[in-house]
């Protein structure tokens, strides 16, 4: 019976003891209560990330690149975990770099589009508006060609992300030129409805006698004429010459012509 239960006894004495160093061994292993605070790396160069890593027993890995103009190349724009963190020696932090180059996109296709399609549609690709170019066109801001530094260039062509593309635009009106329209014995409101058919400004009324509702004074002269040879550009002026009535009375003898400024 002694024997029987010394070998019991041993039989524990072993279990405990392989259960203690068990549990002492995992503790080694694991580095248990040996936690270590992860570090601000964000915005930091690579060689300094990885200085900052090593000198609090952290390993790193990177995991992904991207391309941002505001900070310098090869630096740490993310990092998992983040700051702050509680985690064991050893373990490893997982960074996103800035690329050094920005990646290269092709011009997307933007003949035909409106302006506004075509600045989406670079928003979309990352690339960059640039200036407007307007030229005569009826087409009003059609986008009629792509240039980059002032050339010509075709979808397709390969150039940086983030590149500023310039747009060649319609301005509306094209190379018409136009005739110069009658407008005598109209209401000046019913010849500014006239000239902005035809893409003309109205210019200054001068009046005849007193005026006191100029849109609804009445035409009785233009200048340039109706009927005289030549024709003018989109945006030329036409001078309107206006009586209050369609007939001139006495008043506007006495009046003489005022010139009204032009509103």
């Amino acid at each position: 019976m002694g024997k029987l239960l010394l070998t019991i006894l041993s039989l524990l004495g072993v279990t405990v003891g392989l259960m203690f160093a068990v549990y002492f061994g995992l503790n080694v292993y694991t580095k248990h209560g040996q936690n270590q605070n992860v570090p601000d790396i964000k915005g930091k160069s690579f060689y300094e990330a990885k200085k900052e890593l090593n000198k609090n027993n952290l390993d790193f890995i990177v995991v992904d690149s991207t391309f941002r103009e505001d900070i310098p190349p090869l630096s740490i724009i993310d990092q998992q975990p983040r700051k702050g963190a509680l985690v064991k020696e050893g373990r490893k932090i997982y960074l996103t770099l800035n690329a050094s180059q920005p990646p290269s996109v092709k011009i997307p296709n933007l003949i035909d589009n409106s302006r506004r399609q075509a600045e989406l549609i670079m928003n979309s690709w990352g690339l960059k508006v640039g200036n407007y170019i307007y030229i005569p066109d009826m087409a009003k801001d059609a986008v009629l060609g792509i240039q980059i530094d002032g050339k010509e260039v075709k979808a397709g062509k390969v150039v940086k992300k983030g590149s500023s593309i310039d747009l060649v635009l319609g301005d509306g009106f094209g190379n018409q030129i136009a005739e110069v329209p009658p407008l005598t014995d109209l209401t000046v409101l019913e010849a500014i409805a006239v000239l902005d058919a035809v893409h003309l400004n109205r210019g200054m009324l001068l009046a005849d006698g007193q005026i006191t509702d100029s849109l609804a004074a009445y035409v009785y002269e233009q200048e340039p004429k109706y009927g005289v040879p030549g024709k003018l550009g989109p945006n030329n002026s036409v001078n309107l010459f206006i009586r209050q009535t369609k007939t001139m009375t006495e008043e506007a003898n006495n009046n003489g012509i005022n010139t009204l400024q032009k509103k």
